[in-house]
């Protein structure tokens, strides 16, 4: 059980600290990794077991686990996984790829701590290979479960603002991918159970190239809120709603963490957090959704809020304007 959950953990905590512009909620972050570890686990369990006595009757044992494990494993498991980002997709707390990419990330690893240890107790006996086993599962099939998950969220964010029809195929897409990597991966380490050991090296390697992958363009994305912040709160300052000097500060990591540029009758945390989410409604309410009335409602609420904190007042209109 420590070796199952506690590495798990780790992973999930540095993906959260990772997003570091808008962190989202622990207690949603948390929720999204119980739903892998208890329901996406349980019902593939259920699904994986019933089809692979199906295929065992009509085919045989040997085949039907090559079958079950290349083929209806990631069938079945993605579409499980994925079903909890449908939810929080629709939630306020989900705003972009970056988001996809942690929400997705915590089911796939909560995913991964039952699945491992249920495969963990199965070498008890042995314990060279169970070493091999755990480092094997805990370094790559835990991680690849992970970032098939994270694939789909990052699919779901990008389409969060468009329209119905391109966040359909933009979520079939990125579940068709998340698929193939689970596939191949699967694949290659049954040929690797059959005594061929470079598929494992195989496996691996093309496992390691996956996950830079998809690792750079999380931090893309990361990066890409950062440049948001700036074109966005840059708008607001010239609105007057915030000082011009504080737009950099917000959106720099280390500075905002520093003191003395807040105004002392200001709480530090809360002005961060507001014009933030600012910046973010800001851009989503250039989107094509079907939301963006309530994205308008909500930067009109968060604009307000920071001038009331801030004790700035509406810019007057230039002169010659009929308002």
């Amino acid at each position: 059980m420590f070796f199952a959950t506690v590495p798990m953990f780790i992973f999930l905590g540095i993906v959260w600290w990772l997003d570091r512009y808008d962190r989202e909620p622990i207690w949603l972050v948390s929720l999204v990794f119980m739903w892998g570890a208890i329901f996406s686990a349980l019902g593939s369990l259920i699904i994986n077991v019933v089809s692979g006595a199906i295929l065992t009757e009509m085919v045989g044992p040997v085949p039907a686990d090559a079958i079950g494990t290349v083929l209806m494993a990631p069938l079945v498991e993605e579409p499980m996984k994925a079903s909890v980002l449908i939810l929080v997709c629709l939630t306020r707390w989900f705003d972009n790829a970056t988001d996809g990419f942690v929400y997705g990330a915590a089911v796939g690893l909560g995913f991964a701590v039952s699945e491992n240890f249920l495969y963990f107790s199965q070498f008890t006996d042995d314990f060279f290979a169970w070493v091999s086993v755990v480092a094997i599962r805990t370094a790559c099939t835990g991680l690849m479960h992970a970032m098939a998950s994270s694939i789909v969220g990052a699919a779901l964010g990008w389409a969060k603002c468009r329209t119905i029809e391109i966040r359909i195929v933009s979520f079939v897409l990125g579940l068709a991918t998340a698929m193939m990597v689970h596939l191949l991966w699967n694949a290659l380490a049954v040929i690797a159970g059959f005594g061929n050991g470079e598929a494992l090296l195989i496996d691996i390697a093309i496992f390691g190239v996956e996950f830079a992958i998809v690792f750079a363009i999380f931090m893309a994305c990361v990066q890409g809120e950062h440049k948001m912040i700036l074109r966005e709160l840059r708008v607001e300052a010239e609105g007057g709603v915030l000082p011009p000097q504080h737009v950099a500060i917000i959106a720099s990591v280390r500075r905002r963490s520093q003191f003395g540029w807040c105004p002392p009758n200001v709480n530090q945390a809360e002005y961060i957090e507001t014009a933030t989410r600012l910046a973010f409604r800001r851009m989503q309410c250039r989107g094509r959704g079907s939301g963006q009335a309530q994205f308008y409602k909500e930067a009109r609420a968060l604009r307000h809020k920071l001038r009331a904190m801030l004790g700035t007042k509406p810019l007057p209109p230039p002169p010659g304007s009929s308002t």
